[in-house]
């Protein structure tokens, strides 16, 4: 943790484009899963000038990475939202 903030947060929350993080808790299959919803600042339509692939691949990344070599807590879920519609 870095801050009280997972360290998977804190790595996301430094690539251009992504404006915060948080988690939230579905119940699925009667089970608690904690998802990590990442919001950015532009669109995520794909038809969209404003879109940008390239954080959507640095978001993933990340999340992988920190999951397979920085803790051994595997996130439930990853939600990607634009800014604004959270």
């Amino acid at each position: 943790m870095t801050d009280g903030k997972a360290v998977v947060r804190d790595r996301v929350e430094h690539i251009d484009g992504v404006s915060r993080t948080w988690f939230e808790w579905i119940l699925h299959n009667a089970m608690m899963v904690k998802v990590l919803v990442v919001e950015v600042d532009f669109d995520t339509d794909p038809d969209n000038p404003r879109f940008r692939k390239n954080v959507l691949d640095a978001i993933e990344d990340i999340v992988i990475d920190v999951s397979k070599n920085e803790t051994n807590v595997m996130e439930g879920h990853l939600r990607i939202v634009p800014k604004g519609a959270a």
